[in-house]
């Protein structure tokens, strides 16, 4: 039986076929990163790229090709890492815990007794204004994990991904301890770079700077704008970290769409937003697109890189020949490129940035 099941009856998606609603509650099973490994560990994308498959058009027989394809070890919680709730968390103490790979099983059942008893917007929009400074980690796939379980609705599935941000959680804000002076650019891969930068005064100066305050009364344009500047600089540079940016954005609006409901909830997702504000104009610094010792502002970008001059205007948008020629990649990171593009031209701003995009990836 799958974990899914363990808690609670696991609700299929109607608009979703039955081989996916069940390939969904199987994966349950699953740890959420690619061996059980979680600090640095690769993230399991069977679940995220099945469903970025079936909004892309793809048949029952494209998923299952996809399936026997996947060469990656994804661990089973129980039988490989023999992970056990120990009863040592609940609603008031959760927090203390966060970080702790071993408490995966607790997390999750918090998560779920919580929807039990509140309504899902507050559930969610609570755990992520608790988790909000360990926003960026794992490259936002927790995040990401979180939009695509809301878009088919288990609660189970919504429990997985936030557990899955609890376990990944680090304080890569330090926001009551910022540091001081320019940081060393010189060590380290892109994401620890990035995470690095996240806590540092200048950074975060950098970040106030080249952006409108972004609050609860003015999201939906800040969400615009953000969206376009995180693939424009895809554009510019190319790159595993950049394209992230892009799909976490596009994750973060859609979670924010369903859950930010009222002044209160609208309040933690421009937090969230601001968050990523400020991982984004790290990415921008580490990057070199602007200089490190003289930031230009980077709010509207069309004149300070080549991405946008790429964008032929007038050209044919054509989704559905792009959709195919990823499906026919069986690659995660094309597959999920090209859904979030499609999904930020058709429901936030049918700009030709992001189909540019799309092809670029392609």
């Amino acid at each position: 039986m799958s974990q899914v099941a363990e808690h609670h009856t696991f609700s299929a998606n109607s608009d979703m076929t039955e081989l996916l609603n069940k390939e969904l509650q199987l994966d349950g099973n699953y740890h959420p990163n690619l061996g059980g490994i979680s600090r640095g560990g690769m993230a399991n994308h069977y679940p995220m790229t099945i469903i970025s498959m079936h909004e892309l058009g793809a048949s029952d027989q494209q998923i299952n090709n996809f399936k026997r394809q996947w060469p990656r070890n994804r661990a089973l919680i129980d039988e490989t890492l023999g992970l056990v709730d120990q009863h040592e968390l609940s609603s008031q103490n959760w927090h203390l815990y966060l970080g702790q790979s071993q408490k995966l099983k607790e997390f999750r059942r918090i998560f779920i007794e919580q929807f039990s008893q509140q309504d899902s917007a507050k559930v969610i929009s609570n755990a992520l204004q608790v988790m909000q400074d360990g926003l960026p980690m794992g490259l936002f796939h927790p995040l990401i994990r979180l939009s695509f379980a809301a878009l088919q609705g288990d609660k189970g599935l919504i429990a997985d991904a936030l557990a899955y941000m609890a376990i990944r959680y680090h304080d890569v804000y330090q926001s009551q301890q910022l540091k001081e002076g320019k940081p060393n650019l010189s060590y380290g891969g892109s994401i620890h770079v990035c995470e690095q930068l996240c806590s540092y005064r200048f950074v975060h100066a950098q970040a106030q700077d080249s952006n409108d305050s972004i609050t609860a009364d003015n999201l939906k344009d800040s969400m615009v704008r953000i969206c376009k500047a995180a693939t424009q600089l895809y554009l510019t540079e190319p790159s595993l970290t950049t394209l992230h940016g892009v799909t976490a954005s596009q994750g973060l609006v859609d979670l924010t769409l369903r859950f930010a409901t009222d002044d209160d909830t609208k309040t933690v997702f421009a937090s969230l937003w601001q968050r990523y504000w400020i991982w984004l104009t790290a990415l921008f610094i580490e990057k070199e697109v602007i200089e490190k010792d003289a930031i230009e502002k980077i709010s509207t970008l069309e004149d300070t890189h080549e991405g946008s001059k790429k964008i032929e205007q007038g050209q044919a948008v054509n989704w559905q020949d792009l959709a195919d020629k990823a499906l026919n990649t069986n690659e995660v990171h094309i597959i999920k490129m090209v859904y979030s593009c499609k999904w930020l031209y058709q429901q936030i701003d049918a700009d030709p940035l992001y189909y540019q995009a799309a092809k670029t990836m392609l």
